[in-house]
């Protein structure tokens, strides 16, 4: 009986503690046919704002989907004091799993330090799972004083940086070496746009101990050579034009070029020295094209070439067969991507670049794989060409799905597309499937903005070939909303172990982050040489059979499908948004060989002693001049 009345007294304990506790948000489980305007009535507060604490909620949301709701009751002042009063109460915490010291001080209100004074064994062990904590019981902390500590736990973890008049995200990424959607991850209220004073963080924090650990070699690819490779690149840095512009002239939009290719060298050369530190010898020539054929054919002549084992360039598409066909005995290696580079025609030419054939093909593979009889519709640009590929489209579909019987299509009409014309191609009360096939950056606007307001709250799915700057402005949420699917060849980054390593090192020899085109000179430039290394005849074309490699941001797996025809990049991999915004790897169904999984791969580390400042880019470029 005692037991009984315990037992009572506890739940009527529990009972008033809940009801005593108040909460900013309500969760409401949505009833059949129920709209969210309908909800909104009901609990008296507005559509907008269930809408904006539920992103990707749809207007007339499924039944049982659990949403939140704003408190009407809510009293903010009440709710304070409560938390300050059971705070005093109850002065003991117990850490949990993926807690940290921040996140405990912000949940009681209270300083890190005043943590740290009141439980010393947090400076020597750290925080650990079961510890008991001993919460301050004065010291709260003002709003003010809160936003404080946030900063001073950012500043310990994080490059910060003020807003100014006249910043631009544009500026950050290239002040920074940063990308924007590096900074949008970091900094989500950026979507907004920037507010002047707002601080952002730009990058984590890499740590002197850090970078003296990197000092040591710790991964090696199999080198299976003690000969030299005799490595030569024809970049066209254009100095002759060039020496003449200051430095800010040089790396302006304007000479966007320069900034690509000396960004690119910049990695190239750290891959050499850590192919070297690997103990491969390496014997490096660089020559300026210009983007002149006469001064490439001079080259050319005057044999400059004439024991070299590999050619990174020329990198204009309209020079690599001429190039390939007078060095038909070296392998010539396009390093960026080019839409003409199907016309490549020499077997000494290695594309490094997936082709937007493959990924459209893998696309392709898994829509037809998954396919339901849902309604499919195809948007493009307002070229020809895109009515062609549309056709390809609607016969491959046909072709590798029975169920496929209509496939419609879509252009723009004036340059835009209406929401009329839209709506006139979805089923408002099904399912839609779209296929965005263009990377126009107001035509994908226009579908984004089509798919949010299709009448009936119809469900849609978006696939695209490849995740462009077209969608740079598209909100993600939007896009894990219409779980969209789209085609890579590159590395997520945040996936591989090593990859902090690489800016960690780039960081020390060049004092800055490495851009996406300083990154692919070093992922093309060490898996090149790398799979040359590893056999003793230096051979490239052997090492494609030993499959596929991983870098920083790069996969590569070459093929060649005959003598005569150039090696091709073949790496892609099949991405979704998932609606907690993490991106799923898709596979299909066995038919060949995946490439493996993006986590079970090693990132080269690699080590460089001497500190160039990436503002002496011109200088950090030897150039052998033309005699």
């Amino acid at each position: 009986m005692r037991k009984l009345v315990l037992l009572l007294s506890l739940s009527l304990f529990t009972f008033l503690a809940a009801c005593g506790q108040q909460k900013k948000y309500i969760s409401y489980k949505v009833q059949k046919g129920e709209s969210v305007k309908e909800i909104a009535k009901k609990h008296d507060v507005k559509a907008k704002h269930i809408m904006r604490l539920n992103p990707g909620l749809k207007k007339k949301p499924t039944a049982d989907t659990v949403i939140l709701i704003p408190n009407v009751n809510y009293n903010e002042e009440e709710e304070k004091a409560r938390v300050a009063a059971e705070v005093a109460a109850s002065q003991n915490h117990i850490a949990q799993s993926k807690e940290t010291l921040y996140g405990i001080s912000k949940q009681y209100n209270v300083s890190i330090e005043s943590l740290k004074e009141l439980n010393p064994d947090l400076l020597i062990d750290g925080l650990k799972i079961g510890m008991v904590l001993e919460i301050p019981k004065e010291k709260m902390l003002t709003p003010e004083e809160l936003r404080q500590n946030e900063l001073d736990h950012w500043a310990e973890h994080y490059v910060l940086h003020t807003v100014i008049k006249d910043d631009t995200l544009y500026s950050l990424t290239r002040f920074y070496n940063v990308s924007k959607e590096e900074l949008l991850e970091l900094n989500p209220l950026l979507v907004e746009g920037l507010k002047l004073g707002s601080i952002l963080k730009i990058k984590e924090k890499i740590s002197e101990e850090r970078l003296k650990e990197l000092d040591a070699l710790v991964f090696k690819d199999s080198v299976a050579t003690q000969d030299t490779i005799n490595v030569a690149m024809l970049l066209p840095f254009k100095f002759t034009k060039n020496d003449t512009l200051s430095k800010e002239q040089l790396f302006t939009t304007r000479n966007n070029l320069v900034s690509i290719i000396t960004d690119f060298y910049l990695g190239a050369d750290i891959a050499i020295d850590s192919i070297k530190k690997q103990g491969v010898h390496v014997d490096l020539k660089v020559y300026d094209s210009e983007n002149n054929r006469d001064t490439i054919k001079g080259f050319i002549k005057s044999d400059k070439f004439k024991n070299t084992d590999v050619l990174f360039g020329p990198v204009f598409n309209h020079q690599v067969n001429y190039v390939a066909a007078e060095l038909k005995d070296i392998p010539v290696v396009f390093p960026f991507y080019s839409s003409k580079q199907k016309t490549f025609v020499k077997d000494n030419i290695v594309k490094t670049v997936t082709s937007r054939d493959v990924l459209k093909d893998k696309v392709l593979s898994y829509f037809t794989e998954i396919y339901t009889n849902e309604k499919i519709l195809v948007v493009g640009d307002e070229k020809l060409a895109s009515r062609k590929e549309f056709k390809e489209i609607q016969k491959f579909l046909k072709e590798n799905h029975d169920s496929v019987k209509e496939v419609n299509f879509l252009q723009p009409e004036n340059g835009y597309i209406s929401k009329e014309r839209f709506v006139e191609k979805v089923d408002t009360l099904g399912v839609n499937w779209v296929i965005l096939t263009t990377n126009n950056k107001v035509v994908t606007a226009d579908v984004i903005n089509n798919l949010k307001s299709i009448p009936n709250d119809a469900e849609v799915r978006l696939f695209a070939f490849e995740k462009a700057g077209n969608f740079d402005k598209v909100d993600n949420n939007m896009l894990a909303a219409l779980d969209f699917v789209y085609a890579s060849s590159g590395v997520l980054v945040d996936s591989l172990p090593g990859v902090s390593d690489f800016y960690a090192q780039y960081l020390r020899k060049n004092k800055g982050y490495p851009s996406e085109y300083a990154s692919k000179g070093f992922d093309v430039v060490y898996d090149v040489l790398m799979r040359m290394a590893s056999n003793d005849s230096l051979s490239l074309r052997t090492s494609f059979e030993k499959g596929a490699s991983k870098r920083v941001r790069s996969t590569f797996d070459y093929h060649q499908k005959a003598y005569g025809e150039p090696a091709y990049n073949t790496a892609v991999y099949l991405r979704k948004y998932k609606k907690d915004l993490s991106i799923e790897l898709l596979y299909l169904k066995p038919k060949t060989e995946e490439i493996p999984m993006e986590d079970q791969e090693n990132i080269p580390l690699i080590e460089n002693d001497s500190i160039i400042s990436t503002e002496e880019k011109k200088a950090a470029v030897k150039i052998v001049a033309k005699e």
